[in-house]
């Protein structure tokens, strides 16, 4: 692929094969134009991932192949004279080419490394397996539990967790609620409020939420009754009852059970970072 990319840039400087260097000294020495190759070969591999993700533009394309002709104090003109001249010694330009294939891949390599190293975190599941000596698997929603994770650290946190009753109401009084608490507890981050469907069928609820450095605890609380000017309106035949609002449940009537607990921490890249940065609301 690398050399199918030579060849184009090859036609690119054809208009120059018949006023080529004609003795002149060239604008940059071997070394210098292998270093030139591999940047245009790394702005090559931006300009393809923009294309593919609908953000190519042609003037802003010309745009990254200027700056690399400043970087290297020539122009356009000596970059062809440059090309013509190497590309026409077949056993030079072969060998500059290995050299350029080989750096690449190496630094493919190493970003490759970082990448995973980075990437690691995503497996780790940061929802506690043990609270005092209750083990976290299953919790018993007979009462609000409260779920304390320590040690939090800057990054977009996915959770998840599945709940099942035994024993079924419409009533929509109970939630999950999840903050991110800073080490001094003065401020709160919260994350969106789940509201609770009890059914004696499993239902799988999540969130997600980016939190800074700022933050350090996460306090995440199961069942949860939600205050009654916030509970949802009570309906008969299709309207609304003037003045009511759905009845608190009992816990212990409807023996829920919480399991396949899931607190992730995935990688994300830096401008995914600085977006989210941007729109935390405290």
């Amino acid at each position: 692929m690398i050399k199918g990319i030579a060849l184009v840039l090859l036609a690119f400087a054809l208009p120059c094969i018949l006023g080529s260097c004609g003795g002149k000294q060239l604008p940059l020495d071997e070394e210098e134009f292998r270093a030139l190759l591999i940047d245009m070969h790394r702005v090559d591999g931006t300009l393809a991932v923009n294309k593919r993700s609908g953000r190519s533009n042609e003037l802003r394309n010309y745009a990254y192949y200027n700056d690399l002709f400043k970087k290297y104090g020539i122009s356009r003109s000596d970059f062809d004279t440059c090309m013509y001249y190497y590309s026409a010694r077949n056993v030079e330009f072969s060998a500059m080419y290995d050299f350029i294939v080989d750096s690449l891949n190496r630094e493919l390599t190493v970003l490759d490394k970082w990448i995973q190293e980075l990437k690691a975190n995503d497996s780790v599941n940061y929802f506690p397996t043990r609270l005092d000596t209750v083990a976290l698997d299953t919790l018993r929603l007979d009462s609000v539990v409260t779920v304390v994770v320590d040690s939090i650290v800057p990054g977009l946190y996915k959770f998840s967790t599945t709940l099942q009753f035994d024993s079924l109401t419409r009533s929509r009084s109970r939630r999950i609620v999840s903050f991110f608490v800073s080490a001094d507890g003065k401020d709160t981050l919260r994350a969106r409020n789940i509201m609770v469907y009890p059914d004696t069928l499993e239902r799988d609820y999540n969130w997600s939420q980016y939190a800074d450095s700022v933050y350090s605890r996460l306090v995440i609380r199961f069942m949860e009754a939600i205050p009654e000017d916030e509970r949802p309106k009570v309906y008969r035949n299709g309207k609304v009852v003037k003045g009511e609002k759905e009845k608190l449940y009992d816990l212990e009537d409807f023996g829920g059970r919480a399991w396949n607990n899931q607190l992730f921490r995935p990688y994300i890249s830096r401008s995914t970072e600085e977006r989210l940065k941007q729109s935390l609301r405290r």
